[in-house]
C-alpha cells in the first residue's frame, strides 16, 4: 500500500501545485490592465522522496511566487517621473504668467506705456487744451493701474503656488507614512517565507510612485523587504518610521513670503529637486519672482525717469503752496546718502525757481545750487537746502522741513513759483513738481495735485502757456535708454519682459516633451518586463488546465489500481 500512498501524494501535490498556478494565472489577468500591478509566476520544484530504495520523487509544489521587477529600472522610472510632473508643473504656471504679460486682447501693459506717451506727444502740439492735458492723466492713471494689477495678478500666482507646495508636502507627509507602515507589513509577512508579499509590494510601489510625483526620491531596498527612502542624501523613511515633511513659512525679501519643506522631526531643509514641488518653487522664485522684480524695476525706472523730466517743466498754474511726495531719513544728512534714504539720487548742480508777482507778471529767477560732492563738509541736506531756498528767493519762497521728513515750499503773498532747467534730480527726488508718485509696483500712481488739476501737468520749458517742449521731452522717454534698465528703453524693458516670460514658458514646454519622451521609453521597458501579457497568459492557463486535468486523470488511474488490490484482499 505504500507505492499507492506515494502515487495519491504525488496526484495530490499536482492538483494543489497547478490550483494555485491557475489562481496565479487568472489573478494576472484580471490585473492585466492595472498600471502599478507587477506579472507574477509560479516556481515549481520536485518533491523528492524514496520509496523502496528508488529515487521516485513525491510530486511538485509551488516554492515561490516570483514578481517580475526590475529594481534599477524602476529607480529610473520614479526619476523620470519626477522629472515630468516638474516640467508640467512648472510649465503650467510658466504659461500662466506669460499669458498675464502676453495677453490675447489688445488692451496691455505695452500698450498703456504706449499710450501715456502717445498722449504727452499730442499735448507737446496742444499744450493749452483742457482735454489733452485730462487724457494725459488719465492715461497715466491707466498705466499706474495696469502695472498694479500686473503686479496683484503675479503675486496671486506666487500665493497659488505657495499654496500648492503646502499641499503637495502635506500629501508627501501622508505618503511616506504609509510606507512607513508597508515597510512593517511586507517584512512580516515575508519572513521565512520570499514573496509572500507581493500584493503589499505592489501597493508600496504605487505609493513610493506618487511619492516620486511630488519629490524626486531614492529608494535603497533592505534585508527583509523594506525599504529605505532619501530626499537628496538624507534619509525620509527608515523601516517603519518616517521623519516626515512640513512646510515652513521664510521671508523671501521685498515683503514676500516662502513656503520651504523641511524635515518635520528635526526642521532642516529638504533638498526638493523635482516633482511638482520642486516644479512649483521653480516657477515661483524663478518665474514669477523674476517676472515681479522686473516689474518693480519697471515701475521704478518710469517714475523716476518722467518725474526728473516733469520737474523742470512748468504747467498752465504756478505753484503758490508745494509739499514733496517723497521724505528724506534725516534732514541733516546729505542728501546723496543712504542716511537720507532717497531712492533717487540727487547729484551735484543747479536748479531754478521762478517767482512771479501776480500783480506786474514780472518774473525773477533764483538758481540754487546742490553740493554733493563730499569734499569740504558742506554737502547739501534738506535743512541746508531749504534754508538756501528761502536766503536766495530773499524770502519770497519760504521753505520748512515738516516732521515727517518732507519738504515744504509757500509763496509770499502775491507771488506764485515755477521751476527750471534742474541739473540735480533733487526736484523729482523730493517730489517737487512730479507727474507720478509711488516708489514701485506696489504704489505708482499720478501725483494727487496733478490728478485733481491736470493744468499742473508740466508741458513747457520757458513758462509760457503755449509751450510744449517738454511735453515733447517726456514723450520721447519712452525710447530714450534708460541707466537702470541697462541700457535699454522703458518700452524695450517690457517687451524684454513678455519675451523673457514666453522663452520661459516655450523651455518649459520643450522640456516636458522631452520628458514625456523618456517617461514613455521606460514605462514601455516596464511593461515589458512587469506587465501581464494576455496571450502568453493564456498559453500558461491552457497549460497549466492540462496539467491538472493530467494529474487529475492519473489520480483515476491510481484509484483503479487500489480498488484492483482491494478486490484482490477481499
Amino acid at each position: 500500500m505504500g507505492l499507492n500512498t506515494s502515487a495519491l501524494s504525488i496526484g495530490r501535490s499536482a492538483l494543489l501545485a497547478y490550483q494555485q498556478a491557475l489562481q496565479l494565472t487568472g489573478n494576472n489577468i484580471a490585473n492585466a490592465a492595472n498600471p502599478i500591478y507587477s506579472r507574477q509566476t509560479a516556481n515549481f520544484a520536485p518533491l523528492r522522496g524514496n520509496v523502496g530504495g528508488l529515487q521516485l520523487g513525491q510530486g511538485v509544489q509551488i516554492t515561490s511566487i516570483q514578481r517580475h521587477v526590475l529594481e534599477s529600472l524602476e529607480g529610473r522610472l520614479r526619476g523620470a517621473l519626477s522629472d515630468r510632473d516638474a516640467a508640467l508643473t512648472r510649465r503650467a504656471a510658466l504659461n500662466r504668467v506669460e499669458l498675464l504679460l502676453n495677453p490675447l486682447g489688445e488692451t496691455n501693459l505695452g500698450t498703456t506705456i504706449n499710450e501715456l506717451f502717445s498722449a504727452f506727444h499730442e499735448l507737446q502740439n496742444t499744450p493749452e487744451d483742457a482735454s489733452v492735458r485730462g487724457l494725459v492723466v488719465r492715461r497715466g492713471e491707466a498705466l499706474a493701474s495696469s502695472i498694479q494689477q500686473t503686479r496683484r495678478d503675479l503675486l496671486l500666482q506666487r500665493e497659488d503656488l505657495n499654496a500648492d507646495v503646502v499641499a503637495l508636502t502635506d500629501r508627501a507627509d501622508v505618503l511616506a507614512s504609509q510606507i512607513a507602515d508597508l515597510n512593517v507589513q511586507i517584512a512580516s509577512s515575508e519572513a521565512g517565507n520570499p514573496g509572500a508579499a507581493a500584493g503589499l509590494r505592489d501597493q508600496r510601489t504605487a505609493l513610493l510612485q506618487e511619492l516620486s510625483s511630488l519629490v524626486h526620491v531614492t529608494v535603497r531596498e533592505q534585508p527583509g523587504g523594506s525599504v529605505n527612502v532619501y530626499i537628496g542624501n538624507e534619509p525620509l523613511i527608515e523601516y517603519g518610521t518616517s521623519r516626515g515633511l512640513k512646510t515652513v513659512q521664510e521671508p523671501a525679501g521685498s515683503g514676500l513670503l516662502n513656503n520651504v519643506v523641511r524635515f518635520a522631526d528635526d526642521n532642516s531643509v529638504a533638498d526638493v529637486r523635482s516633482g511638482q514641488i520642486a516644479g512649483a518653487i521653480e516657477a515661483r522664485d524663478g518665474g514669477i519672482d523674476s517676472q515681479l522684480s522686473r516689474l518693480n524695476t519697471l515701475a521704478r525706472a518710469l517714475i523716476q525717469e518722467v518725474n526728473k523730466r516733469h520737474a523742470s517743466g512748468q504747467g498752465l498754474t504756478p505753484w503758490t503752496g508745494l509739499t514733496g511726495t517723497y521724505a528724506v531719513n534725516d534732514a541733516n544728512a546729505a542728501l546723496n546718502t543712504t542716511a537720507a534714504g532717497l531712492d533717487l539720487t540727487p547729484q551735484s548742480g543747479t536748479f531754478f525757481i521762478d517767482v512771479r508777482d501776480v500783480a506786474t507778471g514780472q518774473t525773477t529767477r533764483h538758481q540754487i545750487t546742490v553740493d554733493l560732492d563730499g569734499q569740504g563738509g558742506n554737502d547739501t541736506t534738506l535743512t541746508s537746502l531749504a534754508a538756501q531756498i528761502m536766503t536766495t528767493t530773499g524770502g519770497a519762497v519760504t521753505a520748512a522741513v515738516q516732521p515727517d521728513g518732507r519738504l515744504s515750499l509757500n509763496a509770499a503773498a502775491g507771488t506764485s513759483f515755477s521751476f527750471a532747467d534742474d541739473r540735480t534730480d533733487v526736484l523729482a527726488a523730493l517730489g517737487l513738481n512730479t507727474f507720478f508718485d509711488g516708489r514701485d509696483a506696489s504704489d505708482i500712481s499720478v501725483n494727487a495735485l496733478v490728478s485733481a488739476s491736470p493744468s499742473l501737468v508740466a508741458a513747457a520749458t520757458n513758462g509760457l502757456g503755449g509751450d510744449g517742449s517738454n511735453a515733447g521731452l517726456l514723450a520721447a522717454l519712452v525710447d530714450a535708454p534708460v541707466a537702470m534698465l541697462g541700457g535699454v528703453s522703458l518700452a524695450q524693458y517690457h517687451q524684454g519682459s513678455a519675451a523673457e516670460s514666453a522663452v520661459a514658458a516655450n523651455a518649459a514646454t520643450n522640456a516636458l516633451d522631452a520628458a514625456d519622451v523618456m517617461l514613455g521609453s521606460l514605462q514601455a521597458q516596464r511593461e515589458s518586463i512587469s506587465g501581464v501579457n494576455l496571450d502568453e497568459e493564456a498559453v500558461r492557463l491552457v497549460m497549466y488546465q492540462r496539467s491538472f486535468q493530467g494529474a487529475a486523470q492519473y489520480l483515476s488511474v491510481v484509484d483503479e489500481m487500489l480498488q484492483t488490490l482491494l478486490s484482490l484482499v477481499r
